[in-house]
């Protein structure tokens, strides 16, 4: 599993999200269903998302929070 950053590929303002995940597209369908499900009026797609990564825990010089 690696560490992947989420954020929209465009558009909408949207703050990026830390996903745990086997690969890239895999951590954009996580995001893209945890917002459809609180979502009526947009549903998002794995096109809807770019992706950083994967970030490697060991890159980290310290210890850090992902939230």
């Amino acid at each position: 599993m690696y560490i992947y950053e989420v954020m929209r590929s465009e558009g909408l303002h949207f703050g990026s999200h830390l996903v745990v995940a086997k690969n890239e597209e895999n951590a954009k369908r996580l995001v893209a269903d945890m917002l459809n499900e609180t979502q009526t009026a947009i549903l998002y797609k794995t096109s809807d998302f770019a992706v950083s990564g994967p970030i490697d825990p060991d890159n980290y010089f310290e210890e850090t929070v992902i939230a």
